[in-house]
């Protein structure tokens, strides 16, 4: 009976008439938070180390497949909500992939309601480090409520963002602590209607690996958090945690396999592990660009406690898998958030233990007043203690 009504409803709410279709850098990240309107779109950058981040809460939820009909937003609508028409109109065509699949994890019900991948299916592309258009990428859907229907905060409220998730799709195969949301181009936009949060997530269009399989995740937190799933590097498979004591969910992204382009793919994965050791591109600087250069540049391991001090709030270890790379992350008492991946190499000199002598720092138009820097320490067992530093102003 239930199959026969999800037909009906499917039938039912076909459009008649479809319109035409229209329409990759180091890992450590800058982010760049937007506000539009009512809703918050949040991109993930490709250049420097992550900056300031007021994070977001996250995705949604429906109970069954048709309730889900009913009860929430269709993928389109939901373009329409944030003013995208190109992407509604993508979200109408055939190559749309509607799913409506619900788990639910942490006192959260979450609900994958939709993907679609194209170039220029948005009226609202990004760019990269180097201001180029960033024209091909996958759009997904997800809606979030809480499991015993208490309304998800508005983003006006004090309460939007005390929940944090973060939200990517990952590549079966593909070690998801690299490969993910924050590496490779993503952000996403995000509102709250009728007490439910929706969020449009989007990143480089991975329809290339479709022959491997394609994972929608959503986890507690502002990145990756490798507690939140298992990944078996043997067979590549990524599974969540069930033990996990926050939001851990997990679907499969049914994308057409005849999409897959192992030519594409592996020029993809190159270029992505060449980015890794590629410098950033000079930029003009202002007067605020020097001062923090001139302060930057008298910092050595032996004397940054003489001109800069800890954020005690901040300090954190960290593990290094065996692609020698690591993640922090971290939230300061003003709500301001960061993260970010580290790679080993050569960060260390002969390997030995103490604090790296490279800084990576972030910073405002107001210079060294909120300059952050982050600092690095190779501790006897081989982990990583995290640590921001601020001026001694």
């Amino acid at each position: 009976m239930k199959k026969d009504m999800d037909q009906v409803l499917e039938v039912a709410l076909t459009p008649m008439d479809m319109p035409e279709k229209e329409l990759n850098d180091q890992i450590l990240r800058k982010v760049k938070e937007r506000q539009k309107m009512d809703n918050k779109q949040v991109h993930y950058g490709r250049r420097i180390p992550a900056a300031v981040l007021v994070t977001a809460c996250i995705l949604v939820l429906c109970s069954s497949t048709a309730l889900a009909v009913y009860k929430y937003l269709t993928p389109a609508e939901v373009a329409t909500e944030t003013n995208d028409d190109t992407l509604q109109k993508a979200f109408l065509g055939e190559d749309a992939i509607l799913v409506n699949e619900t788990q639910e994890s942490g006192g959260f019900r979450i609900t994958l309601l939709g993907s679609v991948a194209g170039k220029n299916i948005s009226d609202f592309l990004s760019t990269n480090g180097k201001g180029e258009v960033e024209d091909d990428r996958i759009y997904t859907v997800v809606a979030i409520e809480r499991s015993d229907g208490t309304p998800m905060p508005d983003t006006s409220s004090d309460e939007y963002g005390k929940e944090e998730f973060y939200v990517s799709h990952y590549i079966r195969g593909l070690n998801p602590r690299i490969y993910s949301l924050m590496s490779m181009g993503g952000g996403y936009t995000e509102f709250v209607k009728d007490g439910i949060q929706y969020r449009i997530l989007e990143m480089d269009n991975i329809e290339m690996f479709a022959d491997k399989g394609i994972y929608v995740g959503v986890s507690s937190g502002t990145f990756y958090d490798n507690d939140a799933y298992l990944y078996d590097e043997a067979t590549g498979e990524m599974s969540r945690n069930s033990s996990y004591g926050g939001v851990s969910v997990l679907f499969d992204l049914p994308i057409d396999k005849s999409k897959a382009d192992p030519e594409a793919a592996a020029a993809y994965l190159k270029a992505f592990d060449d980015s890794m050791n590629t410098p950033d591109e000079p930029i003009e600087k202002d007067a605020v660009d020097l001062s923090v250069d001139e302060f930057m540049d008298k910092l050595t391991p032996e004397n940054i406690d003489e001109y800069a001090e800890p954020i005690e709030s901040t300090r954190q270890i960290c593990i290094v898998d065996e692609n020698g790379y690591t993640q922090y992350s971290y939230e300061l008492e003003n709500g301001a958030a960061g993260n970010g991946v580290l790679i080993l190499d050569g960060m260390f000199p002969d390997d030995q233990p103490g604090m790296s002598p490279q800084f990576s720092y972030n910073y405002s138009e107001d210079g060294l007043k909120d300059l952050l820097i982050e600092v690095f320490i190779l501790n006897e067992d081989g982990t990583i203690t995290f640590v921001l530093y601020q001026p001694k102003l």
